[in-house]
């Protein structure tokens, strides 16, 4: 029997595995070399010294690499051609945290353009993700509502999650390890730092939301009420998260009441390795190498400042790139 199975050639095996059990169970159907696209977003104008019209905080990079992906940052105010070519050539996007207008930004329009491609490539067949992580989530909230549905939800403190009942049919959190679970609902490991947030009231009363998304975790803000924290799409896979996981480990914010304990970065590189994990799902890729190493992120530097924060973010002007 054995001399049998030996004869096997290895991508049968595979086969018949992803026919069994599905296609994450074997390696070889995954991309092991994902890169992920984060998108950039408006400087303001007034900073010093000024370095460039957008921006990207390098802490959503490393975050990203940490769970094994490489970067590439994605521009506002660019061509249709632009963004079609881009997503057809990276495995997932990030919208970060930040403080534009996410109806009418620049940011705002991009992430429509590339929330609405992933829509049709996700239903089409072709898996990818999406992530969002606070102003990214709440982009998401408009994207898929159509408005604005956010209320004053002050928040910058460090905190646990408090999660749903059946925060475990999730994908996010189906295969939580027992420490992880352990730090997210006893500890404060979940760093928050936004102004406004999505209740859950508003999610339940608007039909698009509450059809398209299932949230897991819910926090409380200053003023006493409640706010979702981490949710993801039923039917696609996307994710949004309230709270900076990418903070803990890379951001030191003297404004900001960052705890950087083991605990809260273990829980950063779940979450790293997840959405990273995700990605690999995903067949895009660029049409040759010499437009993969010229578009990475590997080839700007991030400005380190010190005017109210330790934080190093790349910059980048309002130029047409070309692969």
């Amino acid at each position: 029997m054995m001399d049998i199975i030996q004869k096997i050639p290895v991508a049968t095996i595979c086969l018949i595995t992803m026919i069994c059990v599905g296609p994450s169970i074997c390696d070889g159907s995954l991309n092991s070399r994902p890169i992920i696209g984060v998108l950039a977003q408006s400087s303001d104008p007034k900073s010093q010294p000024y370095y460039g019209d957008t921006y990207i905080p390098s802490a959503y990079v490393k975050w990203l690499e940490s769970g094994g992906a490489r970067v590439v940052p994605i521009r506002v105010r660019e061509s249709g051609e632009y963004y079609e070519k881009l997503f057809k050539s990276i495995n997932g996007v990030v919208f970060p945290g930040g403080d534009v207008n996410i109806v009418t930004s620049y940011f705002a329009k991009a992430a429509k353009i590339l929330y609405n491609m992933a829509l049709r490539a996700n239903d089409a067949g072709d898996y990818f993700p999406l992530w969002g992580t606070c102003q990214g989530f709440q982009q998401l909230t408009v994207l898929t509502a159509g408005k604005d549905l956010l209320s004053a939800l002050h928040a910058h403190r460090m905190m646990a999650l408090n999660l749903t009942h059946n925060f475990g049919q999730s994908r996010l959190f189906a295969d939580l390890p027992k420490y992880i679970l352990t730090s997210l609902i006893s500890y404060n490991v979940t760093a928050n730092h936004h102004n406004y947030g999505l209740s859950p009231t508003t999610f339940s009363q608007n039909q698009a939301l509450r059809t398209f998304y299932r949230f897991m975790s819910t926090n409380v803000a200053d003023n006493g009420k409640e706010f979702i924290s981490t949710f993801e799409a039923i039917k696609y896979p996307f994710y949004g998260v309230q709270w900076h996981p990418e903070k803990v480990p890379y951001d030191w914010d003297l404004n900001d009441a960052l705890t950087h304990t083991r605990r809260g970065v273990k829980v950063t590189q779940y979450f790293a390795d997840f959405f990273v994990e995700e990605c690999r799902k995903s067949g895009h890729h660029f049409p040759n190498i010499t437009a993969e190493i010229s578009t990475l992120i590997n080839n700007y530097q991030p400005h380190f400042t010190t005017d109210t924060r330790f934080q190093e973010r790349y910059f980048f002007n309002f130029t047409q790139p070309h692969f």
